[in-house]
C-alpha cells in the first residue's frame, strides 16, 4: 500500500495555510493574542507545531471521514492553548518578537556507580 503525498509539504506550509487562518483573531483582539510571527525561531513552538502537522497528515489518511474533528478536538486545540496561554513561550511576543531564552542547565559531574 502506497502512502499518499502529504497535503502540506512542510510544517511551515501547514502553519501558514491551516493553523494561522484557523486560530487567527478578530482585529480588536489581535493585540491580546500571544503569538509570534517568528514562531519558527522558538524551539518549543516548532516541536508542538511539527507534531501537530505530522498528526494531521496521519489522521487525514487513517480516518478520512472524521479526521478534522478528531484533529481539532484532540490535538490542535490542546497544543494551541498551550502555545497561546498567558505563561506560554509567546507570552512576551504580542507587539514585537521576544526570542526564547533557554532554561539553564549545569554540567553533570561524572556519575560513578
Amino acid at each position: 500500500m502506497s502512502v499518499p503525498e502529504p497535503q502540506f509539504p512542510s510544517v511551515y506550509e501547514f502553519v501558514d495555510c491551516l493553523i494561522l487562518p484557523m486560530y487567527g483573531s478578530a482585529g480588536s483582539r489581535i493585540r491580546s493574542v500571544k503569538w509570534s510571527a517568528h514562531w519558527w525561531a522558538h524551539p518549543e513552538a516548532v516541536a508542538r507545531l511539527d507534531s501537530l502537522w505530522r498528526r494531521y497528515e496521519f489522521l487525514r489518511v487513517d480516518e478520512p471521514a472524521t479526521f478534522l474533528e478528531t484533529f481539532l478536538r484532540n490535538h490542535a486545540d490542546y497544543h494551541m492553548r498551550q502555545l497561546m496561554a498567558d505563561s506560554s513561550v509567546f507570552a512576551d511576543c504580542r507587539r514585537e518578537d521576544t526570542p526564547t531564552i533557554p532554561l539553564p542547565s549545569a554540567p553533570m559531574k561524572d556519575q560513578k556507580n
